[in-house]
């Protein structure tokens, strides 16, 4: 981790950064090798800042790829696609706990540090910059949203972790775990006055808002178990954003092979509060660096990628699949399995059928039939099946529907069961496309079960699950109320081997 943040300032004084707008193109600039006395002078030099941590959130450490494993094997809504999965992410699906050698995790690990050192030179030179306070003021609470997003991306899934919260340059600079009560104070400080300094409203070009800062903090309290807090902040979403009638434009965006666009998507819908931005620019490349720095870096997505019918590195859980009521329409918008039309453009065209052969997957089990099924969530099979295709479908992190299930949860728990279920019924009832029985949970264990089956199938593979399981099984869920979706399974990761060897603080 000493090591990313010596090359997250370097790269940031020297003013390589990529600039997340809501055309989705890279801009980066060049100033003759300024340094860290001269620079962060003006509003501007700040703006390219933070963006030099956008751009560590959408890497391949992170957003890009590492991220969505971590939460996905660590999840009880994915199983292997066959043999073809990676050890590394195989131990992270199957075993208690993974090695401190595991690269996927270690990746995630010094993916969040390094945007937590970007944010921090932003945060640490904001007061010298006067030549445009109300925009260096936003540039600031960006900074603190994406620090707040990174540490509890790292208490959450470690608990204890160094605490850094300005910038070291040092060799030398180590520090201890903190006590992930301060790490949760932390976050809350920076997520209140990121709330206060940001933009309410709609994010258009993948930039933080007060909203996105509110969401987090609902989140985050919700998960330390103060649940009247996390309500106050939730409410302030409350009837601001809508559930867009197709549950399908929650996970397209740009599809694009040479010069020819499939689609451009629905992103930043009426239901997207926040989405980490990705870019196909047509040329089916990645960043393998996982930096996403740099004028021609790539701004891609792995996803589709791997939950693909090509790679098939990870297929649907028989667990999820039978979470979903019979007739429920969700199980085709979050599921492709073997018979199936793709390649329909949006049911604009004939396509093709999915066939057993077809599919390079192991098959599961939905209601005892054996069948190869893979995710059609963040997918571009509708689009284009050629083999190798990293895409720029947005990772919609935050959304309305999370919102609405997140407030049920926390009436569930202070014992008012009657307005859990009229959140849960907002989900399930309101939309053209998801019509489905409302709910009436008597009580506060129904209640919770209620919101449990219903974040279950409204967020299937979309990396909630893992911080869901980790929630509940603290509270005693698992098995009071449902049986534990990974039984044995150690609540924290250890600290990364290359932490541990480098760090004299942490053994």
């Amino acid at each position: 981790m000493r090591r990313n943040i010596n090359i997250a300032i370097a790269v940031i004084i020297t003013g390589t950064a990529v600039v997340i707008a809501c055309n989705k193109r890279l801009n980066t600039f060049d100033q003759n090798n300024p340094t860290t006395d001269s620079y962060f002078k003006t509003a501007a030099e700040l703006r390219n800042g933070v963006n030099a941590a956008y751009s560590s959130m959408r890497a391949g450490n992170l957003g890009g790829r590492e991220w969505f494993f971590t939460h996905d094997m660590r999840g009880g809504e994915t199983a292997p696609g066959g043999a073809q999965l990676e050890a590394p992410r195989a131990e992270l699906l199957k075993q208690p706990s993974p090695a401190p050698s595991n690269s996927v995790m270690s990746s995630v690990w010094s993916g969040t540090y390094q945007m937590i050192s970007r944010a921090n030179l932003v945060i640490s030179r904001g007061p010298a910059v006067n030549d445009d306070p109300a925009a260096r003021d936003v540039i600031v609470g960006e900074a603190k949203f994406l620090r707040a997003w990174a540490y509890f991306e790292l208490v959450s899934m470690w608990g204890d972790v160094p605490l850094y919260t300005a910038p070291d340059t040092t060799t030398d600079g180590f520090k201890a775990k903190s006590p992930a009560a301060d790490v949760y104070t932390q976050i809350i400080a920076d997520l209140t006055d990121a709330a206060a300094k940001l933009p309410t409203g709609h994010s258009k070009d993948g930039r933080a808002t007060s909203d996105a800062a509110n969401f987090l903090l609902g989140k985050v309290n919700m998960q330390k178990g103060d649940y009247a807090a996390a309500k106050t902040a939730l409410l302030n979403l409350y009837g601001k954003y809508t559930l867009v009638d197709n549950f399908l434009d929650n996970f397209d965006g740009d599809v694009k092979l040479g010069d020819k666009v499939f689609t451009s998507g629905h992103e930043f819908n009426p239901e997207t509060i926040f989405e980490i931005v990705f870019v196909d620019k047509g040329d089916n490349d990645f960043n393998w660096g996982y930096t996403g720095e740099g004028a021609t870096a790539e701004g891609s997505t792995m996803r589709s990628q791997e939950y693909g019918i090509v790679w098939g590195n990870v297929v649907p859980s028989d667990a999820i699949l039978n979470e979903f009521e019979p007739g429920d329409p969700r199980y085709k918008f979050t599921f492709y399995e073997s018979g199936d039309s793709i390649m329909t453009a949006r049911s604009t065209q004939v396509g093709k059928v999915l066939t057993e052969k077809g599919m390079n997957v192991a098959q599961s089990t939905h209601n005892g039939v054996k069948q190869k099924r893979v995710y059609r969530k963040y997918s571009i099979l509708d689009w284009t099946d050629d083999g190798f295709h990293p895409d720029g479908i947005n990772q919609r992190i935050m959304r309305y529907d999370e919102v609405l299930l997140m407030l049920a949860e926390c009436e569930a728990e202070v014992g008012t069961p009657a307005k859990a279920a009229s959140y849960i019924n907002e989900v399930r009832t309101t939309r053209a496309s998801v019509q489905m029985p409302p709910v009436a949970p008597a009580n506060h264990d129904d209640a919770i079960k209620a919101v449990m089956h219903e974040r279950a199938v409204e967020l299937a593979g979309e990396e909630v699950n893992n911080i869901d399981i980790l929630r509940w099984r603290k509270k005693g869920y698992y098995p009071s109320l449902r049986p534990d979706p990974k039984p044995g399974q150690i609540a924290f990761f250890p600290v990364p081997a290359g932490e541990t060897s480098a760090n004299p603080l942490i053994k």
